[in-house]
């Protein structure tokens, strides 16, 4: 029988489960054989978990959201259903504005407003931003035409001042994204059809609210989930499990890609400064966007689409205290930051409050987020001068004055692909073009969602695809 070899260029949460349903899939059919290809020295890529003797702590993706049921659903799969650590109960979110925590209020999905008692009660509108979210319920249905940014639907509907302090800053809290560029039909599809079916958003929210209410099969369990030992726990089962299966490399590259007249496939690969290349009869091209352009860049297909696809910088500041610093009060997970409040935090997660396993002995852990997308300048500042202004913004906000013992800066430069306006439309002239090279399939975080299970999905659809290639 001959064998096909696919051969997975990135080593990240969507290169490790793509090898996984390849092995899986190998032990019954027999048929194809894989090579897994990082360039860094760990696989993982944005999913790390720093333990030390007191904390657990995320230095990305910090949760795993169940109502995409990919995730969970695969956790189960690999057996770590007993390691599931559930998001704490708390007293909520806050948001920092005009120099004060308020609460935010119930029932605001995505800064539209189902509950409209707690909606009144807020103290983060004023009257007058109130009366004009409103004005929704009245305004006439105007058509979308195409996709466009959900700031444009969200400020149209509600108005300027429900969009900049509650809509703007959730969504920044998912993407590190600007609300006037991301993509409707990308990232909240479900508003276009809410608002074509309701002709107000409020409306169409208070309805979804009460169907998820009376429907008896709404989801039940924590919205996030972690792991006993942190989100590396999965990385870290993972590689076991296909260890013995694939054949895997780190420290290296994949540079180019050329097809051979055979209808094979050679990959130039870069180990450490030695060049060889690799056959392979499918690719799956599993790193940002950007990497893929330039790997792909010899064959014959425009790569604009793919190069269009723009990131941001972002960078996590934690802090460790022994005990609980008598100044500090908060009980919540933490608070979120509207743009243009004059603070570098874009978000603080109280970690110890949300994750039980994340802190021993009654200690405090704190995660500041800073950089999203139009303010970066931050992520590239010194050391010294991160840790100082993070901290300043915390005394500010949560009273926190006293030094830590435990800090931890983890800068992500390029690491949130950002969802424009027209992102599926790209993502589909890309797919286009690679109808040339069928054998060449686009995975992860780039494309079709940025969480861990939207990456499991793409996976996972890879895998049936190159299937769909090689097994009649």
């Amino acid at each position: 029988m001959n064998k096909r070899h696919v051969v997975i260029i990135g080593g990240g949460i969507t290169g490790l489960v793509a090898a996984y349903r390849l092995r899986q899939f190998n032990t019954t059919d027999h048929t194809l054989t894989c090579t897994l290809l990082e360039e860094a020295d760990r696989f993982g890529g944005k999913i790390v978990t720093r333990r030390t003797e007191d904390f657990t702590l995320e230095l990305g993706p910090d949760s795993i959201y169940t109502r995409k049921p990919a995730g969970i659903e695969f956790i189960r799969e690999l057996g770590l259903e007993d390691q599931i650590v559930p998001v704490s109960p708390s007293s909520g979110t806050f948001v920092w504005h005009n120099g004060q925590l308020q609460p935010l209020p119930p029932g605001v999905n995505t800064g539209v407003p189902s509950d409209m008692n707690a909606f009144a009660k807020t103290k983060l509108l004023s009257a007058q931003g109130k009366m004009r979210a409103l004005a929704d319920l009245i305004l006439p249905l105007v058509p979308l035409e195409g996709d466009i940014a959900i700031g444009d639907l969200l400020r149209k509907r509600l108005g300027d001042e429900v969009v900049d302090v509650i809509a703007s800053p959730l969504l920044a809290g998912i993407h590190a994204g600007d609300i006037d560029r991301l993509s409707l039909d990308a990232t909240m599809p479900m508003w276009r059809k809410i608002y074509e079916d309701h002709r107000s958003l409020i409306l169409g929210a208070m309805a979804m609210k009460k169907k998820a209410q009376s429907a008896p099969s709404t989801p039940s369990g924590p919205l996030f989930i972690n792991l006993q030992n942190g989100l590396e726990q999965l990385v870290d089962h993972l590689i076991q499990s296909i260890k013995n299966g694939i054949d895997m490399h780190l420290n290296t590259s994949a540079t180019k890609v050329t097809k051979n007249t055979d209808g094979t496939y050679e990959i130039t690969v870069n180990n450490k400064g030695t060049v060889s290349t690799i056959e392979a009869d499918a690719i799956i091209v599993a790193t940002p966007s950007f990497a893929a352009a330039d790997i792909l860049s010899s064959l014959d297909i425009n790569l604009e689409p793919l190069r269009a696809i723009r990131y941001a910088d972002t960078a996590t500041v934690s802090f460790g205290y022994k005990g609980i610093p008598s100044s500090f009060q908060m009980a919540g997970s933490g608070y979120l930051v509207p743009r243009n409040e004059g603070t570098r935090i874009t978000a603080c997660t109280i970690v110890s409050n949300k994750w039980k396993n994340s802190s021993k002995n009654g200690n405090l852990l704190v995660r500041c987020y800073v950089g999203r997308d139009g303010d970066e300048e931050a992520v590239h500042w010194t050391d010294e001068r991160l840790i100082e202004t993070t901290q300043q913004d915390l005394k500010k906000s949560i009273d926190l004055y006293e030094e830590p013992y435990f800090i931890e800066i983890k800068r992500w430069q390029r690491s949130m692909p950002q969802y424009d306006a027209g992102h599926l439309e790209r993502v589909r002239m890309m797919e286009n073009e690679l109808q040339k090279y069928p054998e060449i399939i686009l995975a992860g975080a780039a494309y079709r969602g940025i969480g861990i299970p939207d990456c499991i999905k793409e996976a996972t659809r890879a895998v049936d695809l190159v299937k769909s290639l090689f097994v009649q």
